[in-house]
């Protein structure tokens, strides 16, 4: 399970079959996207809301969009966000490719070029994801319900945001209405009842008005600071895994050694936890250190792509609307989303690996019984 200098080995690009290992690994990813897509949103949603006017908390959040816009609302914008099965893809390659080159330079630990693999591969991808990102956001927002008429700004400042649920069914309806529009107008997009009559419909709308009003230029909004996020975020990650699963591995090892040296009950040679457990132990581990380091700025992301909004005029309107608040601002979302996807994304893509080894290495990731 270990190497001799007590690192947890890593099955590497060279050891795969790529013609089964890049396929698989991005219908995995897509797999898991496509899961866990509603936390994405309600992430979304509780950083662009100020304060709590709209949502308290995720289960909030959760109930109200479910009671009001049905479980498909959890979907909003998602067959955009879907497209990332070809990032995903490349995602993937670049890492391990990045990593694997990592190796001819002297006196880098697994650790470290798993951080730099992870950085790099995110640093090219989002020339790719910056225009799905903007795009979906703004879906997100952007009610697929068309029995309501979209608001206007004037009418949403003059809608309270203190309006409670009516008990009655009435008094439920227009409450949901009036939610609705409030959701809508944390985007600046203002769409027609026929605009928002289908996803479609409302990805030609949104399309259209970011070229119009901004030109190309619109669609790379917060290019910059989505670097600073998910350059950062996704090499905190890998790092953060890599030394989770080597702290996890050499505690387990030595476990074994005390539980097991003076008898011969562990003489199959299993291991006491076995690989992959303890990679799904890591993952979420490593998950958690890395969203919560970049909550805070992944806020100013979202708000100032879907605002059109300057990094300094962002972080000034967070802070005077928000004040400290705004370092936690969906961050229950986040780590909640972030644990549970980097659980889901290893469950399928360390066994992806292990079924894409070439034969001369498989001998190499099995115990003495046999065992992965």
């Amino acid at each position: 399970m270990t190497t001799k200098d007590d690192e947890f080995e890593v099955i590497e690009l060279s050891m795969l079959d790529k013609r089964k290992f890049y396929p698989l690994s991005g219908l995995g990813s897509f797999t898991v996207h496509s899961m866990l897509y509603p936390l994405v949103l309600l992430r979304i949603r509780l950083q662009l809301q100020e304060g709590a006017h709209l949502y308290t908390g995720l289960a909030h959040a959760t109930s109200c969009i479910l009671r009001e816009e049905g479980f498909r609302g959890l979907y909003s914008g998602y067959f955009v966000k879907s497209a990332q099965i070809i990032s995903s893809v490349f995602y993937a390659s670049t890492y391990e490719t990045v990593r694997h080159m990592s190796s001819g330079i002297p006196g880098l630990s697994q650790t470290q070029r798993s951080f730099i693999g992870g950085g790099v591969a995110s640093m090219l991808l989002q020339t790719v994801l910056v225009p799905v990102d903007v795009i979906s956001q703004h879906l997100m927002v952007l009610s697929r319900n068309s029995s309501i008429s979209p608001c206007s700004s004037s009418a949403t400042q003059s809608i309270a945001p203190s309006v409670k649920l009516k008990a009655k069914s009435s008094g439920q309806s227009v409450m949901t209405d009036v939610r609705l529009e409030q959701v809508r107008a944390l985007s600046p997009i203002r769409l027609s009842a026929s605009e928002l009559s289908t996803s479609w419909a409302r990805f030609r709308a949104v399309t259209s008005y970011v070229a119009h009003k901004h030109g190309i230029r619109g669609f790379y909004n917060g290019y910059v600071i989505s670097l600073f996020t998910f350059v950062p975020s996704s090499a905190m990650w890998w790092g953060f895994y890599d030394k989770f699963c080597r702290l996890i591995a050499s505690t387990v090892s030595k476990l074994d050694d005390t539980l097991f040296a003076s008898n011969a009950t562990n003489s199959s040679g299993s291991p006491l936890v076995p690989r992959l457990a303890i990679q799904l132990i890591a993952a979420p581990l490593a998950g958690v250190a890395s969203a919560a380091l970049v909550n805070p700025i992944d806020c100013v992301r979202v708000r100032m792509q879907v605002g059109n909004l300057s990094f300094r005029e962002t972080t000034r309107i967070l802070w005077a609307k928000e004040g400290i608040r705004w370092f936690a601002k969906g961050l229950s979302a986040r780590l909640l989303q972030t644990s549970v996807f980097s659980f889901w994304l290893i469950l399928i893509y360390e066994p992806v690996k292990l079924f894409c080894l070439k034969n001369e290495y498989r001998g190499q990731f099995r115990n003495p019984a046999g065992e992965w």
